[in-house]
């Protein structure tokens, strides 16, 4: 904005009204060391206008704003990196809870196997080692709950500090990073296409403003023209005080014209300098747009890519569930033994923080498609089943 200002005070009329002024002037006399004393009283009025200066006054206002929306761009994109970074860490905390509530789960089904064996042991029906193994199994589930509650904490200091909430206040989490109704969100936008980031836009607006300064440089050949007027009001008293003496009135107006001559190769230094900075500054826009093509283009293969792999997770996770299901009934009816039950319940524990990690990976990159595209992309919400009924049509029609 000061730059913008300055540019266009440069293109406006200029004007002044002196104060008042008194003061005396000595003047040396014909004759050596004599003197006379001379009092002036007046007020002067000034103004100039610029005509003419090869565009050079333009040039700098067009600069000038193109630097302001440079910065406008800037701040936007900053903008954009802390939402990222923000959903990052919400997606972090959800994760680490999910972790919390899948160890919180082992124990507790840990716990419940322990009850039972030591029910089916004082009926007569279990021996002692199946007794001590159940101890033990329930006792090792504990050190990953209370670690799986640290990390939890952690990411919510984490996501405090990035959204500026004291670390005493409480926070709840109001989603669940995976949900009971088989739904998934899913990209709606069919139009994804590189080129709309602020930080592209900012390096286009940066290219603007060289232009604009190599036009201003290049202006300093032209002659500039100005007119200036002057009108002023002097009295000359007799006395000390001038108050009561008559004022004499003298107006006088020009117009100057300047050519430049030479300046000492000081335009020609300064026109290859911005033509070097301009040509700096396409070659980092360029090279930017080419890098965000490929992030656009790495966003969507890697939301794909998660998302197949999400939907095997979860698929993992039903097969897991029926394997500890069936594992349980085969050693109640005495047809399996207890590490049987212990490796069916450790290989569900695994498949869902497995599930959750990669529910975490696939929202990380739909946001880090919404950062690479420089806007916000329509999701929708569609059942896991349907989605697996288009991927598979997808690959049996290359």
């Amino acid at each position: 904005s000061g730059g913008i200002g300055a540019a266009t005070a440069e293109r406006l009329s200029r004007e002044g009204l002196g104060g008042r002024t008194w003061g005396a002037a000595c003047w040396i006399g014909h004759e050596c060391g004599s003197f006379a004393v001379t009092l002036a009283d007046g007020e002067v009025l000034t103004g100039s206008q610029l005509l003419f200066s090869g565009g050079k006054v333009g040039a700098g206002l067009a600069a000038a704003k193109s630097a302001r929306q440079a910065a406008h761009y800037g701040r936007d994109q900053s903008a954009q990196d802390i939402a990222y970074h923000v959903k990052q860490a919400y997606l972090d905390a959800l994760y680490t809870r999910r972790l919390w509530e899948v160890a919180a789960s082992a124990v507790q089904e840990a716990k419940d196997q322990l009850h039972q064996v030591q029910l089916l042991h004082q009926a007569g029906t279990r021996a002692e080692y199946d007794l001590l193994r159940a101890q033990v199994d329930a006792a090792n589930q504990e050190p990953a709950l209370v670690q799986a509650a640290n990390n939890y904490d952690i990411a919510m200091l984490d996501l405090k500090r990035l959204i500026n909430v004291p670390l005493e206040q409480p926070l709840a989490l109001t989603t669940a990073l995976i949900t009971d109704d088989g739904m998934i969100p899913v990209v709606a936008d069919s139009g994804i296409t590189a080129g709309g980031s602020p930080a592209l836009a900012a390096a286009d607006a940066t290219v603007r403003m060289q232009q604009d300064l190599l036009r201003v440089a290049k202006a300093d050949r032209w002659p500039t023209l100005s007119v200036s007027s002057t009108f002023s009001e002097q009295a000359f008293p007799s006395e000390i005080f001038p108050f009561n003496a008559p004022l004499l009135r003298n107006w006088n107006a020009a117009v100057t014209l300047s050519i430049p001559i030479f300046h000492g190769l000081r335009t020609e230094g300064e026109v290859e300098l911005y033509r070097a900075q301009l040509a700096q500054a396409e070659a980092q826009r360029d090279q930017l747009r080419e890098q965000n093509a490929r992030d656009v283009a790495q966003a969507v293969a890697e939301m794909r890519r998660t998302q197949v792999l999400l939907l095997a997770r979860g698929a993992t996770v039903d097969q897991a569930g029926q394997a500890r299901h069936i594992a349980q009934v085969r050693y109640t009816n005495g047809l399996a033994t207890q590490l049987e039950v212990s490796d069916a319940r450790l290989l569900l524990e695994q498949a869902q923080v497995n599930q959750a990690q990669a529910m975490r990976d696939y929202l990380t990159s739909i946001a880090q498609l919404e950062r690479a595209l420089g806007r916000p992309v329509a999701v929708e919400q569609r059942p896991i089943q349907e989605i697996r009924r288009t991927i598979s049509g997808e690959e049996s029609h290359p």
